[in-house]
């Protein structure tokens, strides 16, 4: 026989769950960090204390120690046993740092590159894993099933926009794939010539001019979508290529695509984010967000669909290095840029940041950008040489040159977009505000290559006359985070006291800040807590840029529901904040409509189509490559009209269905006011004739218009019946209607008999609080009490039924809105009986 009760029970879990118990109970290794900072302390409390919540965003400046917090939250999550945990970096190179960070912290981990784990602690539910956002989006990646993530934790995500995006673009090399670069050319091409542009597309492809991108007609992918899968296949081991992700990941959608074209490139690219296709990135998932800046939130949203409303931000100032800015354009003597390079390596090691390798060209005597293969290598080389200099094409991120490593930075030209969509909406479009936010978010990156913390200084250069006139505009600097907005304009008051603008007086002063000159030392305390942009342009900023990212919500959801196959609510995402956005960024609002115009098209409906294609054309450019002219095909024809309602709704339709949207908006305004208790009796009058009005029938006012008669009346001129309202309502509840009352009201009946005699009347509908009626009135059958909020149900049902037909097809929506039109129970006498069921004389006591 066993004795079970000397048989071992399984040891209760005893890892825990504060990540600052964890940290104090990490092994003291050599070279370990000794304390978390202040600011470390203060994020990992505050998530722990809400540690439930699906979406926490924690800010810390650059230089201040995100990685070390991610960690711990990792570790914590794992501890708390919910399920797989990842830790996302935007390179394998920051991969790596952070495996290192784990080590000085003793803490188990696995890491993920290039298509293998590194041990099985992750699978085995024993650590979290960290991989880069590439691996974690891709579309064959490991995270599925029972490796599903629970929680993940996003590592720089200000900068995630542009690394999730490349996972949704199939990019086409014509060095790499010449043969299938030139059978996309010739498939697009006949989209190009059936609207009289072909010669534009030949203009791209022999590089004529300055425009080095263009964009397709919108439906071309759609039209050629099984041409350019077909395309695809026949290339030799695509699989095998950088063809391969893209693709797989596009697949089922590259109809809903957009399609750019250069001389030596095609992208295939959604025009939005369809973040809201992964499931990490639904309900259930715990996500926490390390940022180092989310001063504006647009594109942040843009990449995970979502606004973040619990966020941390430690009140700390670590990663505050302190930063010395000169504008190329406001040396006095324009010294050439080699030149003022030369210079500084007399004295120091130099970054030099380039947006492009045909730039790089230029700068060959200094030294040339290192290959892919020996980037880190090299990279190594120069943060352990007391000179030199290190030459940076098109990288923000990744790249940490802290302290003595590098103190000094020339950056020729505005860090630019790597993709061909970046630079069409940009250069072509001249979506500027959209490209802000980008470059904003951008050079505060950049800026922090070599300014990693608080005790860090350093002295930029910057050239490029694009960067130069991008920071002497107010309301760009003011999207850049506080300190750096302060440090542009405190650079901008050094160079105003410079007597000399050569290379030489260049680099002396920067010289001055690195050798901690006392003067400058001073002068910096003094002065940098001063500066600020205007009020008015931060106003303004925070203004546009609140409402930009409620359109990066609905950008996120119509993607999303194209990619599910729900057109139709696609469109209602978009069309519900097209006016709102316009009123920020009318510019972005066209882009919009390029694609709610293509939504249509695709589907055959080429009248409101060209609807949104004229709005896209006269806020973006009379020369976008969208159809101008409506190919209507007779399908929609004029029908006999039976009722006014019916006229009013297809007259609104004729103009699209942003008419249509329009017309919804006011409608719920009047329904509102009509229950406000602050709205006064004169508005709650106005907002029932105007909401009769907006649907077709004549509405006026009598009493208001002539002193005499009921408060408003509803006419069908067509059926020849009304409706006529009188207003009580803001009387109290219960209410009491008196003799006086009643007897008004028997005089409007009389009125509207004298002076409509041609409308037939079936009483008057008094709208107030429920109540008595007082025994010494004496109401007739023709007298209704209608509680205010039975009428607006009644308002706003119609309303939701009108809303419901945007999304539709121009036939399927016309259809829609004339079986409304012609419904019994929203013609005049409809109304009527549906609110007549309390007779006034009922409530007599």
């Amino acid at each position: 026989m066993i004795d079970f009760n000397n048989l071992p029970r399984p040891k209760a879990n005893l890892a825990p769950l504060d990540p600052l118990e964890i940290f104090a109970k990490t092994p003291n290794l050599s070279n370990a960090p000794n304390d978390l900072w202040k600011g470390q302390a203060e994020a990992l409390r505050r998530w722990h204390d809400q540690r439930k919540s699906e979406d926490t965003a924690i800010l810390l400046n650059t230089g201040a120690g995100k990685s070390i917090v991610g960690v711990l939250i990792a570790q914590s999550l794992v501890n708390e046993q919910i399920g797989p945990v990842v830790f996302t970096c935007s390179t394998i190179d920051l991969v790596a740092q952070t495996a290192k960070e784990c080590d000085r912290l003793g803490i188990a981990y696995s890491a993920r590159v290039q298509g293998t784990f590194s041990n099985d602690l992750f699978e085995t539910g024993k650590a979290f894993c960290i991989t880069t956002y590439q691996a974690l989006f891709s579309p064959m990646n490991a995270f599925t099933k029972e490796k599903k993530p629970a929680a993940v934790i996003f590592d720089d995500a200000h900068v995630a926009e542009r690394m999730i995006r490349d996972a949704f673009t199939l990019s086409i090399s014509k060095a790499d794939f010449p043969q299938l670069y030139a059978e996309i050319v010739e498939m697009v091409r006949p989209e190009f010539e059936r609207l009289g542009k072909g010669a534009h597309l030949q203009f791209i492809l022999d590089q004529v001019g300055q425009q080095s991108v263009t964009m397709c007609p919108p439906v071309t992918a759609s039209d050629c979508q099984n041409q350019i899968l077909e395309a695809i296949k026949r290339v030799n081991n695509w699989r095998g290529t950088e063809l391969a992700f893209g693709t797989i990941r596009l697949w089922e959608n590259i109809g809903r695509c957009a399609i750019f074209v250069s001389s030596n490139e095609i992208e295939i690219t959604p025009p939005f984010i369809p973040t809201g296709v992964f499931d990490f990135l639904g309900k259930g998932v715990r996500r926490v967000y390390l940022s180092a800046t989310l001063e504006f939130e647009t594109d942040f949203v843009r990449a995970f669909g979502r606004r973040v409303a619990n966020r941390i931000e430690p009140d700390n100032d670590a990663g505050n290095g302190e930063r010395l800015i000169l504008l190329s354009s406001e040396f006095r003597d324009k010294p050439e840029k080699k030149a003022v390079a030369d210079e500084i390596l007399k004295a120091h090691k130099l970054l030099v940041s380039i947006p492009s390798y045909p730039k790089a060209q230029a700068w060959k005597a200094i030294g040339t950008p290192p290959t892919r293969v020996k980037f880190s290598e090299e990279l190594q080389a120069f943060r352990n040489s007391s000179s030199g200099a290190f030459i940076l094409v098109s990288r923000i991120d990744g790249i940490d040159l802290p302290q003595d490593t590098c103190r000094v930075m020339l950056i020729d030209g505005a860090p630019s977009g790597a993709n061909l969509m970046d630079h069409y909406l940009f250069q072509h479009l001249s979506l500027s505000n959209l490209f802000s936010t980008k470059m904003a978010s951008r050079i505060t990156q950049l800026l922090g290559r070599i300014n990693r913390g608080r005790s860090d200084y350093s002295a930029f250069v910057v050239y490029g006359g694009d960067l130069n006139v991008w920071l002497k505009t107010e309301r760009n600097v003011a999207l850049l985070p506080p300190l750096i907005r302060k440090q542009v304009i405190l650079g901008n008051t050094v160079q105003q006291g410079m007597t000399k603008g050569d290379a030489a007086a260049i680099s002396t002063i920067i010289s001055q800040v690195i050798s901690r000159d006392s003067g400058w030392l001073q002068f910096y305390r003094d002065t940098v807590d001063g500066l600020e942009v205007s009020d008015e342009a931060l106003k303004k900023v925070k203004e546009r840029e609140a409402q930009l990212s409620k359109s990066a919500v609905a950008e996120c959801a119509f993607m999303t529901r194209l990619w599910q196959g729900d057109t139709e609510n696609a469109r209602v995402a978009l069309l519900d904040v097209l006016d709102d956005t316009a009123m920020a960024d009318a510019r972005l609002a066209g882009w919009y409509s390029v694609w709610l115009g293509a939504s249509y098209e695709a589907e055959g409906d080429k009248i409101t189509s060209t609807a949104h294609y004229k709005k896209a054309r006269s806020r973006l450019s009379a020369w976008l490559n969208v159809p101008f002219k409506s190919e209507f095909d007779g399908v929609v024809q004029a029908a006999e009209i039976t009722t006014m309602l019916q006229e009013g709704l297809l007259a609104v339709n004729h103009h699209g269905p942003q008419a249509v949207g329009d017309l919804v908006a006011k409608l719920k305004v009047q329904a509102r006011v009509l229950l406000e208790e602050a709205a006064s009796s004169n508005q709650k009058e106005e907002a029932v004739r105007l909401f009769g009005e907006l649907l077709g029938f004549t509405a006026s006012r009598p009493d208001n218009e002539f002193g005499l008669g009921p408060d408003v009346i509803w006419v069908d001129e067509v059926s020849k019946s009304g409706v006529a309202f009188e207003l009580k309502t803001q009387k109290n509840y219960p209410a009491e209607y008196s003799k006086q009352e009643v007897g008004q009201a028997h005089n409007h009946v009389q009125w509207l008999q004298d002076n409509h005699p041609d409308i037939v009347w079936d009483g008057l509908l008094v709208v107030g609080p429920a109540g008595i009626c007082k025994p010494e009135a004496s109401p007739s059958d023709a007298l209704f009490l209608v509680e205010t909020g039975a009428l607006a149900v009644k308002m706003r049902e119609l309303t939701a039924k009108i809303d419901d037909t945007r999304g539709k097809i121009a036939i399927e929506r016309w259809a829609l809105l004339k079986e409304i039109g012609s419904l019994a129970e929203w013609q005049l006498k409809g109304w009527f009986k549906v609110l007549a069921t309390v007779p006034l004389k009922s409530l007599k006591q």
